[in-house]
């Protein structure tokens, strides 16, 4: 076997396992939709004596109709934006738990 098919094949396989793990975010980025969303509540939580605040946000889907989820965002102190802000929910049509919020 030539040298330049071994480097040939560690390419092939370095780039499939790649795609392979990333995946979702690649069909993400090519099958997301967008939808309106509004914060509807702050949760609070301590860690470390710290005090976070993650946003309850709920959105509407024509696949799934109304969805309120807690975002992995958080903030740390106070609430940032009031309750009614709106935001945009980015989110796969097939698995709404792949979803990503754009704040104002």
């Amino acid at each position: 076997m030539e040298d330049w098919m071994v480097y040939v094949l560690i390419a092939v396989v370095a780039i499939g396992t790649g795609l392979w793990l990333y995946r979702k975010e690649i069909t993400f980025s090519y099958r997301k939709k967008e939808a309106r969303g509004i914060i509807t509540n702050w949760m609070s939580t301590t860690e470390k004596g710290k005090r976070y605040f993650y946003p309850m946000i709920e959105f509407e889907t024509a696949e799934n109709g109304k969805i309120t989820f807690r975002a992995d965002d958080r903030c740390e102190g106070k609430p940032i934006y009031d309750p009614g802000t709106a935001v945009t929910v980015r989110y796969l049509p097939g698995d709404v738990e792949m979803r990503k919020v754009v704040y104002p």
